[in-house]
């Protein structure tokens, strides 16, 4: 009985504890707070020092429940809160921009994009990855350009480009497939970056004639199932699309998965098999040592 009093008395008092910590966090969903607590509590950590920096993205219009994956991941591989601290506020500032381009895209007239969260967090992995303002407007441009294209496009297009740079393709080759995808419509989620690399695990090398092949069935309206040459038989491990060649510029998408969003793969419209929804790196660098200009420790891996 003792034992039993003495259990419930300590859960009341974790309980409290927890409350006090949400109340202390403007903004900060109560749940969300005091899910933050506990796990800093378990890693002796001091919860306010996490919860800062989710009420300053509440106070700069970001969702909290945007930021917080990383305040957990943070704690859960055991990096200092300070370090916490900081990936969390950068990826603010990120989705801060994000929404603001959310917000001009909506003022060119564009459909907003169904799933808002999803577009931010789309928006700002693209800004990470070096989508800046210039090339978001080109983005807009063509699909204003474009009968019928929406908000949802753009944020697919600029998703596509920072996967593609990312991946250390040229600027210029990457944005042919992002205004290609603008003007057509947005992609099944991860598609790009999938491609890519399955291109490159085949031993693809020429960058320009990946994105040439993938923007001219896009811009065809064609699906890309099939572009990677498995078998080697061409030199830069392309299978070019001649009904590409012979469609391009004909209206109708015969053939085409533009728009389909993943629908066919079971994914929702933000969802990312290549985990790119973190948006901004960091808390992994920082495991490895590489936080705050530290060299990794162990062998170089060239």
């Amino acid at each position: 009985m003792m034992r039993r009093t003495l259990l419930a008395l300590g859960v009341l008092t974790w309980c409290a504890a927890a409350r006090a910590d949400g109340q202390g966090a403007p903004g900060v969903p109560a749940a969300l707070a005091t899910d933050v607590s506990a796990r800093a509590s378990e890693r002796g950590i001091s919860a306010g020092l996490l919860l800062a920096p989710l009420s300053e993205a509440a106070a700069r219009g970001v969702p909290p429940e945007l930021v917080s994956p990383k305040v957990l991941e943070g704690i859960s591989k055991g990096i200092s809160p300070d370090r916490i601290a900081a990936v969390a506020r950068e990826l603010t500032g990120r989705l801060a921009e994000a929404e603001a381009e959310l917000r001009e895209l909506e003022r060119a007239g564009l459909a907003r994009p169904a799933d808002r969260r999803g577009a931010l967090l789309d928006l700002a992995a693209a800004g990470a990855s070096g989508v800046g303002r210039r090339e978001v407007e080109a983005l807009v441009a063509a699909a204003r350009a474009s009968p019928g294209a929406g908000a949802e496009a753009v944020v697919s297009a600029a998703h596509a480009v920072g996967e593609l740079a990312r991946r250390g393709v040229p600027p210029g080759d990457a944005m042919s497939v992002g205004l290609s995808i603008a003007r057509r419509g947005p992609r099944p989620p991860g598609e790009m970056g999938a491609l890519f690399d399955a291109w490159r695990a085949e031993g693809g090398r020429d960058a320009h004639a990946f994105t040439a092949e993938a923007a001219r069935r896009i811009e065809s309206g064609r699906k890309l199932d099939g572009m990677v040459d498995v078998f080697a038989d061409s030199h830069d491990r392309i299978t070019v699309d001649r009904g590409a060649e012979r469609e391009h510029g004909q209206s109708g998408l015969a053939g085409s998965n533009v728009g389909g969003r993943g629908a066919d793969q079971g994914l929702g419209p933000a969802e990312r098999p290549d985990g790119a929804r973190g948006a901004v790196p960091g808390l992994d660098d920082a495991v490895r040592g590489k936080g705050k200009g530290q060299e990794p420790k162990g062998p170089r891996k060239e």
